[in-house]
């Protein structure tokens, strides 16, 4: 990178991060690490491996820890013994998986699975990483802002809560903040599947009250753990998509959403 970003956190009542990108990069990608669960025996540790090396790699790309990094599971949790290696070395593997990503690492939330370790001995494992890391850290929500060639983006993050299982409930689940929360993109993970969804938006300039458009994404990250063998088989939840959903946005405003079918054409 020619030019480092300049990451900011504005006092204010909300969990703000502010961005600033060098107006020398051609486009940005937004490639989140959401539910990757290293840990768990079925873990996608190949595809993991290449995806970390790839963002690591990528000049223009930015990301952030979107929750449920290990699988941390501890006495009174579903699947304990469906875990490889116990949780302090999860939290150790995770450190040393980063620090590669560090330059363009934002910030880190939790998901329900760090929350596990709070639940039971009061310690933010998530919030612990973080400071090793020496990334920012926000309990629930980022209010995120990212400035670049005269556009702020704005994107509302969480882990994501709930168990929906229809393609309809998904959709409501990413969706609950928007009645209270504007943005450019609302972004969550949680439920193992890939969806891109684009919403449209009325809204007005309050200097001079013209009324214009706008559409938004919202956005739901997959996972990095395998289906079959497993406790969502064995629930029958539907099987999780693997991997990311690269978002990249471009110097007119637009904000383009990737989602990869995989697979061979038989």
């Amino acid at each position: 990178m020619s030019k480092s970003i300049r990451i900011t956190r504005p006092e204010s009542d909300f969990p703000e991060l502010v961005v600033e990108v060098p107006d020398s990069w051609p486009y940005i990608v937004l490639e989140p690490l959401y539910d990757v669960h290293w840990g768990h025996s079925l873990h996608a540790s190949r595809q993991f491996i290449k995806d970390l090396e790839r963002i690591a790699q990528q000049k223009y790309t930015l990301t952030w820890n979107g929750g449920d990094l290990i699988e941390n599971s501890v006495i009174g949790s579903p699947g304990l013994f469906d875990q490889d290696g116990k949780p302090g070395d999860q939290f150790k593997d995770a450190k040393e998986f980063l620090e590669p990503l560090l330059p363009k690492l934002l910030f880190a939330i939790p998901g329900n699975h760090e929350a596990r370790t709070h639940r039971v001995a009061g310690l933010d494992i998530a919030k612990l990483l973080a400071d090793q890391l020496n990334i920012h850290y926000f309990t629930d929500y980022c209010f995120l802002t990212i400035k670049w060639k005269g556009n702020k983006f704005r994107g509302l993050i969480h882990h994501g809560s709930g168990g929906s299982q229809t393609a309809g409930g998904q959709r409501n689940a990413a969706r609950k903040d928007m009645p209270w929360a504007k943005a450019d993109f609302w972004w969550t993970g949680h439920l193992h599947q890939s969806m891109a969804d684009l919403v449209f938006q009325a809204d007005y300039n309050q200097k001079t009250d013209a009324r214009f458009s706008r559409q938004g994404l919202v956005i739901i990250s997959p996972s990095y753990l395998k289906y079959f063998g497993g406790y969502a088989a064995a629930k029958r939840y539907a099987p999780g998509t693997l991997g990311t959903t690269p978002v990249t946005l471009y110097p007119d405003g637009t904000i383009e959403a990737r989602v990869r079918a995989k697979g061979r054409r038989l």
